[in-house]
């Protein structure tokens, strides 16, 4: 008996060679179909890492965190480039951006591209602060390179509605050369200003309309 069923198994395989060639391309698209899925769902983990600290709509909880959302997608991306290569030193950025791959790094970028750009901060500016910091921004003409309303475009980063304390941070580190960017501009743009300087331009891109 197992003889004859065996040998019934193999006349059942030869009668019918195309099913083991039907059941091995459905494990090959269920393979396909599989790795598509973790890759989105690691893609998606990402983005929710990112969200943790910069808010799902773009917009940090935490002063001393930047606000993303309305960023130019290049700028994001050297940002995020600087970060996974070590060019830039943040080690909570630099531990989530080594592990992403080019097409990551850019599809990171357009999602944060697409979030809502922040408002003005809230309250009313100190009108001393604000008025110093206009005129700063007048004479470093810093709306020569992030746009007269200070949007941002293309490498330049948005200004407007930055977090204060994050702005007072990157100027000193632009001015202490310890952070890079994709040109020499803002070393040379920050060049000779004191703290109360930097502060009081941190606070006018904090409230600019």
């Amino acid at each position: 008996m197992p003889a004859r069923s065996i040998a019934s198994r193999m006349a059942a395989r030869s009668a019918h060679p195309w099913r083991g060639q039907v059941a091995a391309l459905a494990a090959a698209f269920a393979l396909t179909f599989a790795a598509a899925s973790v890759c989105a769902q690691s893609l998606q983990d990402k983005i929710a890492q990112c969200a943790a600290c910069h808010g799902e709509d773009g917009k940090s909880a935490d002063p001393a965190i930047p606000h993303i959302g309305g960023q130019p997608k290049l700028f994001v991306m050297y940002q995020l480039f600087f970060y996974r290569e070590g060019r830039r030193k943040s080690p909570e950025m630099n531990t989530i951006a080594k592990e992403l791959t080019d097409a990551e790094l850019t599809a990171i970028s357009e999602h944060v591209a697409k979030l809502p750009a922040p408002p003005p901060q809230s309250g009313t500016p100190d009108e001393a602060k604000f008025k110093r910091g206009a005129t700063l921004a007048r004479e470093r003409m810093c709306a020569s390179c992030h746009n007269d309303d200070y949007s941002g475009r293309e490498q330049m980063a948005r200004l407007a509605g930055q977090r204060e304390a994050y702005t007072i941070q990157a100027l000193k580190d632009y001015r202490a050369g310890v952070r890079i960017g994709t040109q020499a501009a803002m070393p040379e743009t920050v060049r000779g200003l004191s703290d109360d300087d930097l502060a009081a331009l941190a606070h006018f891109l904090a409230y600019v309309r």
